[in-house]
């Protein structure tokens, strides 16, 4: 067996005979569908036949099409050697960069019938075990223990621990032994790994865009580790599995309904010269014989099968079987009648075209005798070499009526007569569409899995936490946090406890409502020393939501507090996205009842609460004093409720005390330095108030970048005024008193700071105190300090500042530094925004038979106040909101006037305003209105 080498040359005469062979290989497009092809005969000499295949066989070289050449079988070869011959040599011709056509139920049905042989050799075989291989030897052992055994059961686990420990064969390695586990290995590589790795990455990156990262990896490495067990299968097989069903439908030996009795059913057959009745001898042969048939064909089909493997739909040359002569008892002969057999008890498609020579002087009935075998219907009788492609186009027309095997099963063709010349080339068969490349797939894996890296970059490069909190232009985390994304080293305490204190709520299964906190969480990247930012208020801020939220859970009270954080940037920079994001969830999550924060009185604060009004969602502000927060086309919204008083009413307290002599001197002038910013909103509108409260003899400093503050502090200090009112931002009020307090301005100045400054003096009080050249004095929003009999008589101190610092010390510890203690004032203030919504929904679930309250009910509860219960006591005062022309601001808030002391302790030196029920003290406060 084996081809010859040389180029063989084209007769002229048989240009039409290989135009045939060539358009029976070409298989045909999916649209057409496959078509199985007839025997194609030669019948002539023997030297015209033998050329004939030798240039069938050189066209298959040329395009390293699979193909296997017979020339002249040894006298003992038999249907399986010829079988095993033509497998290796089909799958050994491909073209380049294809996989070879496997052939795994061949392989096994083989193994099955060696297995048979060793057990009929018996003794024989035992003689020849020093000089065996390894699979040999294996082989053996596994036939001795089926031998061994009784027992049906035991013989299949038997026989299935052989079949796993022997692996699948699927191409067949170029010497008897070798399995060709690593051709395997290459194989599925090439068909699967593309596709594989391709839907690993894109489920990578739809779970990184639909989840997080995590889960991105955690899928990566799932799909990853899946598709290498399936490539490590493939080398490994198991008994009983889909693969082998197949023989479990096949007619032969009665059939099985499991592979392993089938097997074992093989494995038992007696040997043929055993059987005493012939028929029955020849049956059993044959069946034997039709099984490596059928299994060869079967693998076949699967290989051309139009799935989603490209490896199968990319072929187009089908698979030839060339005998160069079928001489009398030839076993060739027996091998096509064979085939034809299995083809016509099954009915089904094969892609196998076979081609055939005999020789008209040695046995002129000998293809008589194969086309009696074989005949569907009677053909007409052999044609010369000029009708053969009228013989085909009559082929494919019977084909056509009749849906697979068609009316004429053969193409007797004597090569002795007739002219095959033509004047057209040989066919030539179609070239492999370029959507089969073989480099295709890969290109595109590559490409899916460049988009899918860049995506799982993008949301790496995107997000700070996945789709939740994200990287804003300049480089900071903002979104939206249940605690668990750390946004500031400073706050990861107090969020660290938001986080558990939500995942308590989450965990209790009982009714709860969300408020989102909104306030700038983070510094500025671009900051050279981030301690100017200063966080003192948010922290303060934090521990106030995070008290009150405690309180409310922890004394049963229901429905629970549930705190979502929303960092808006340093400056409240990218309020507008996150508010849109806000307004988005509260759409979805209907928990959510409200908002608060807002701390900044800047222009984005003023875009997040129009953005949040379109939501129709309730706001408590909590130390946003601008007089306009809220305020468009004239009217403030119906949905901002402001704790904080305005800065009219904090100017015109700050202007009587500087005048009235309450800081130490009369005052008849006054410096005002303030942030004269586009987007600072509250630093030049409390700069403009004071000076209307205040009246003639101020000096106006205005600066629209910190590094102008030293030189404004030259500018006022060249001629002094009696007070220093400080209107700018906690941010640069460190250069001011430095600038200040290394600069001969004429003795030790009078400093007043708003509300602003109390970040920085939570931060610096002990220094402060210490400067001689400044005396400090600021307007805080609440403090401890105002707790005292002198202004609220026996009234009790609220919980918050019983609980404030048990809860510092438990976040940050008792021997910390003070520039890293949360602002209490700020506590004070968020606490009271959480209390007002916890009250207000507490309620509103009482009164509404348990129903959760909803944005809605929150808004009408907080626009229309029960007249006849008592106003809440918070931290910072009575808390009632006024009407909302007037901005919903708190009816008569104090006003609180604060001395830093020496020693860095506040002294509290007026409260104007209402912080308990009652007149409980009298202080300098400037006339209503």
């Amino acid at each position: 067996m084996g081809s010859g080498g040389g180029e063989a040359q084209i007769d002229p005469r048989w240009e039409g005979l290989l135009s045939v062979f060539e358009r029976m290989r070409e298989r045909p497009r999916r649209k057409a569908g496959d078509r199985m092809r007839p025997l194609l005969l030669m019948i002539g000499s023997r030297a015209e036949t033998r050329q004939l295949a030798h240039l069938f066989v050189e066209r298959c070289k040329e395009g390293r099409d699979p193909h296997a050449h017979l020339a002249a079988p040894s006298a003992s070869a038999d249907v399986s050697l010829l079988l095993r011959f033509a497998s290796r040599e089909i799958s050994k011709h491909h073209p380049r960069r294809e996989p070879p056509i496997r052939f795994a139920l061949l392989s096994m049905a083989l193994w099955l019938q060696e297995l048979r042989q060793i057990r009929l050799r018996g003794a024989r075989d035992e003689q020849r075990s020093a000089r065996s291989s390894r699979d040999d030897q294996e082989n053996r052992e596994l036939v001795d223990e089926l031998v061994g055994v009784d027992e049906d059961h035991r013989r299949r686990d038997v026989l299935g621990k052989g079949v796993r420990r022997r692996g699948r064969v699927v191409v067949p390695a170029d010497r008897a032994g070798e399995k060709g586990k690593v051709a395997t290995l290459f194989t599925y590589l090439e068909q699967v790994a593309p596709l594989g790795i391709a839907g690993v990455a894109l489920l990578s990156a739809t779970a990184a865009s639909t989840l997080d990262l995590a889960a991105a990896m955690l899928a990566g490495g799932f799909g990853l580790s899946l598709l290498a067990g399936q490539i490590l299968a493939r080398t490994r097989d198991w008994a009983g599995r889909r693969r082998y069903r197949w023989f479990t439908r096949q007619p032969y030996f009665g059939g099985s309904r499991s592979f392993l009795r089938f097997a074992l059913g093989v494995f038992d057959l007696p040997a043929l010269e055993d059987i005493e009745d012939p028929e029955e001898r020849e049956r059993v042969a044959q069946q034997l014989d039709l099984l490596l048939v059928a299994a060869f064909l079967e693998d076949l089909r699967q290989a051309y099968r139009r799935g989603i493997l490209r490896a199968h739909w990319a072929r187009v040359r089908y698979p030839a079987l060339i005998i160069d002569r079928v001489p009398a008892g030839h076993v060739g002969l027996r091998l096509v009648e064979l085939i034809e057999k299995v083809r016509a008890t099954t009915d089904v498609f094969d892609p196998l075209v076979i081609a055939a020579g005999f020789d008209a002087a040695e046995d002129p009935a000998l293809a008589d005798e194969l086309s009696e075998a074989v005949r569907v219907e009677t053909p007409a009788g052999p044609v010369d070499l000029s009708g053969v492609r009228a013989a085909w186009t009559a082929h494919l027309e019977s084909q056509g009526r009749v849906a697979v095997l068609g009316t004429r099963r053969e193409i007797r063709v004597r090569t002795d007569s007739g002219d095959g010349s033509d004047t057209v080339p040989v066919h030539r068969p179609r070239r492999r569409p370029r959507s089969a490349h073989p480099f295709l797939p890969w290109l595109v894996m590559g490409a899916i899995l460049a988009a899918s890296l860049s995506m799982i970059v993008f949301e790496t490069v995107r997000y700070c936490d996945p789709h939740v909190v994200w990287h804003a232009r300049n480089g900071e985390c903002v979104g939206i946090s249940d605690g668990s994304y750390v946004f500031s080293e400073r706050l990861a305490g107090v969020e660290r406890r938001i986080e558990k204190l939500n995942d308590d709520v989450l965990r209790s299964g009982k009714p709860y409502v969300t408020v989102v906190y909104l306030g700038p969480m983070t510094v500025d990247p671009a900051t050279r020393n981030p301690q100017a930012d200063l966080l003192a208020g948010i922290h303060g801020e934090l521990v106030g939501l995070s008290i009150a939220q405690q309180a409310h859970n922890d004394a049963g009270a229901q429905p629970r507090l549930r705190v979502l954080l929303a960092n808006t940037g340093s400056r409240f920079r990218y309020a507008h996205e996150v508010a849109e994001r806000v307004r988005e969830r509260a759409a979805l999550d209907r928990t959510i009842v409200a908002a608060v924060g807002f701390g900044q009185s800047r222009k984005p604060t003023q875009d997040a609460i129009n953005v949040l009004s379109e939501a129709a969602l309730p706001m408590i502000g909590t130390t946003n004093t601008f007089d306009d927060t809220a305020k468009r086309a004239g009217n403030y919204s119906p949905y901002y409720y402001r704790l904080a008083p305005p800065n009219r009413r904090l100017a015109a307290h700050a202007a009587h005390w500087a005048k009235s002599g309450l800081l130490g001197v009369r005052a008849r002038t006054a410096a005002v330095f303030y942030d004269a910013g586009a987007d600072d909103l509250y630093s030049t509108n409390l700069a403009k108030d004071f000076e209307a409260a205040f009246g003639e003899g101020v000096m106006m400093l205005p600066y629209t970048d910190p590094t102008q503050i030293p030189g404004k502090v030259l500018e006022a200090c060249a001629r002094p005024a009696q007070v220093f009112y400080y209107a700018g931002r906690s941010d640069e009020f460190r250069s001011f008193v430095t600038r200040l307090s290394t600069t001969s301005c004429g003795g030790r100045r009078i400093v007043l700071g708003a509300d602003e400054v109390t970040k920085y003096v939570s931060d610096n009080a002990a220094q402060l105190g210490q400067t001689d050249t400044v005396r400090l004095f600021f307007t805080p929003l609440a403090a401890r300090e105002a707790w005292q009999e002198e202004w609220v008589g026996q009234e009790p101190v609220p919980i918050f500042y019983r609980d404030f610092e048990p809860v510092v010390q438990e976040l940050i510890g008792k021997d910390v530094a003070p520039n890293a203690r949360p602002s209490r004032t700020h506590a004070a203030i968020a606490y009271d925004a959480a209390l007002l919504v916890s009250s207000v929904a507490e309620q509103i679930y009482g009164e509404q038979g348990l129903a959760l309250p909803t944005a809605g009910a929150v808004l009408a509860a907080l626009t229309e106040p029960d007249d006849s219960a008592p106003s809440p006591q918070g931290a910072s005062g009575l808390l009632r909101f006024g009407p909302r022309s007037a901005g919903h601001e708190v009816m008569d808030k104090p006003v609180l006037l604060v001395q830093v002391r020496p020693d860095g302790t506040q002294r509290v030196r007026a409260v104007c305003g209402r912080l308990v029920k009652g007149d409980r003290h009298t202080a300098d406060c400037p006339s209503p209105g």
